[in-house]
């Protein structure tokens, strides 16, 4: 089995923009997303125990997780890595300053154990059955592309929108705000697992 990439070109680092620089990058597109229900079966499939065990087991370990993480703690699941929480603060001069009040939880951080980043050493790619993705639409363009594919399909990710459009995420999700500050599109979801869909009266 074959991980399959294409070409992208590099944003300007300053601009975001595709087509002002020269730079190239592979990139893994087609990627499959597995939900919860088919992650459950086939762990299953994989031993004795039952899905709704599986199930059970996943959504207890999720809780004792977020209840370790709030109080500081790290968590370790070996073979898999650590999971930790990093937080924000105001930008202050004086110890006094930084109150409890002024600290915020910024993103959880995931660092890879080694022994599982040894697994991807060997991973087979295979280029894309289509052209290099190294010219990108107009703005106007891909928004409308945008629109028709939710049209059709009832919703759409940030990932589909890079497929459809043949750009960067940075663009795919550039797009996505200006049609959902234009009112064009509504978001569903959470942040990190959006999906875009038309308003209620379209």
């Amino acid at each position: 089995m074959s991980a399959i990439y294409n070409l992208f070109k590099n944003p300007n680092p300053k601009t975001g923009d595709d087509k002002k620089n020269d730079r190239i990058h592979a990139r893994l597109v087609n990627q499959n997303i597995i939900r919860i229900e088919h992650l459950v079966e086939l762990v299953s499939n994989f031993t004795s125990f039952s899905s709704g065990d599986v199930k059970g087991v996943l959504a207890a370990l999720r809780q004792v997780m977020v209840i370790t993480l709030k109080s500081g703690g790290i968590v370790e699941l070996e073979g898999l890595g650590t999971f930790s929480i990093s937080l924000k603060s105001i930008s202050a001069t004086t110890e006094k300053e930084v109150t409890p009040s002024k600290v915020r939880f910024k993103k959880l951080v995931f660092r890879c154990a080694k022994d599982l980043r040894k697994e991807f050493r060997g991973m087979n790619f295979e280029r894309a059955d289509e052209a290099s993705r190294l010219d990108t639409y107009p703005a106007e363009t891909r928004k409308a592309n945008i629109l028709q594919y939710i049209e059709k399909h009832n919703a759409i990710s940030s990932a589909q929108c890079q497929n459809e459009n043949k750009c960067t995420k940075y663009l795919a999700l550039k797009d996505l705000k200006s049609l959902y500050e234009e009112g064009k599109i509504i978001r569903l979801g959470t942040r990190h697992n959006a999906q875009y869909a038309l308003p209620a009266d379209e």
